[in-house]
């Protein structure tokens, strides 16, 4: 196809693109991603967002790269080449055959992950790198000068919309702690006064400064509920138990003798283990438990926890009475969200 003719074809996709209208940053990133894999006919683009001096994948379409045997893997951005992109972030990587390249031929991102063909470029907000956009191909690749082009400017697209996402969190975790502060001045109760533990109003103050980050993160947050009726120590021991676990774990009293224990970037595996210490030093009880999972309906776009919440309460085994045959007071029963063509479709690029 000539050369005028693929440049056209760019500038229309990025015309559609600049009249669509997207409902948050990560359908525009998505959009943006699927754009680049069907125009340039590359394996995939990705997104990698510089997190301190390190580099994680934000967002990513195509397809995932093959281990020897056929096994898809994910792309960690450190061995790939968006590091070599941030060392020099006034110029663009274009890598046509790293297998024939001797500056790339010995790099992780080709001997270990395969990808032949490569172009970064640096993501900037306000004059600073911020990321890597990069397209990948596991062939080798002669690029058009239209191509790295199309590449250059959804990178200035992309990292204007990063920036402003970044602005917005900041925002977001700044709104949240003088939201703290204003509860505790006016003692809005973040504590409750039987138990001394933090509240549902602690909790939904909670929800609103660590969502927006997991959700940006990807993390899955493990959640357990359960009965704890009125006893000798109850509230001594349940203080306790909230004092030995992680900082970032937190234990709620949901009012009426029912509790929440929440586990940030825990997997069910991993809950299952903290749940047994919890039956160990409360006793063997009946609990629900679920995983929020932020890229699933319907934690998706739920502001709060509340449908996890629900789900892990709706999971509680049915109290029966002590002594009862076939009575399991330690069982914990889980409700696990499973992937509906609608999640799949609103994550699509997800691997």
């Amino acid at each position: 196809m000539p050369r005028h003719v693929l440049e056209v074809d760019h500038l229309h996709a990025l015309g559609a693109m600049g009249s669509t209208w997207f409902a948050h940053s990560g359908n525009l990133f998505e959009y943006g991603l699927n754009l680049l894999v069907r125009q340039l006919g590359v394996d995939r683009a990705m997104v990698a967002s510089l997190n301190g001096r390190e580099l994680e994948t934000l967002w990513c379409a195509g397809a995932a790269p093959m281990l020897p045997g056929g096994v898809p893997t994910a792309i960690n951005p450190d061995v790939c080449y968006c590091p070599q992109v941030l060392r020099r972030p006034e110029t663009t990587l274009v890598i046509a055959d790293a297998a024939l390249d001797p500056q790339w031929r010995a790099h992780s991102a080709w001997q270990s992950l395969g990808i032949r063909a490569y172009i970064g470029a640096p993501l900037r907000g306000s004059g600073r790198p911020m990321g890597v956009l990069s397209v990948q191909c596991d062939a080798a690749r002669a690029w058009q000068p239209s191509e790295v082009a199309l590449v250059n400017v959804m990178a200035c697209l992309l990292g204007n919309a990063m920036e402003v996402e970044c602005l917005k969190m900041e925002i977001s975790k700044l709104q949240a702690h003088l939201e703290l502060t204003a509860a505790v001045v006016e003692d809005q109760a973040l504590e409750s006064p039987s138990t001394g533990l933090p509240s549902m109003h602690y909790l939904d103050v909670w929800c609103r400064s660590n969502l927006v980050l997991a959700r940006r993160r990807r993390e899955i947050i493990a959640l357990a509920t359960w009965r704890q009726p009125p006893a000798p120590g109850r509230n001594e021991l349940l203080k306790q138990l909230a004092g030995s676990l992680r900082g970032v774990d937190v234990l709620v009293d949901l009012g009426r003798d029912r509790f929440l224990l929440v586990l940030p970037r825990t997997s069910k595996a991993g809950a299952e283990m903290v749940l047994e210490r919890v039956r160990e030093a409360l006793g063997p009880r009946p609990m629900g438990a679920t995983l929020w999972n932020p890229l699933l309906n319907p934690d998706r776009n739920a502001p709060t926890l509340q449908p996890a919440v629900r789900r892990a309460q709706a999971a509680e085994p049915v109290p029966v009475e002590p002594g009862s045959a076939g009575a399991d007071h330690g069982e914990v029963a889980w409700s696990i969200v499973e992937p509906d063509r609608a999640s799949f479709l609103e994550g699509a690029g997800e691997w």
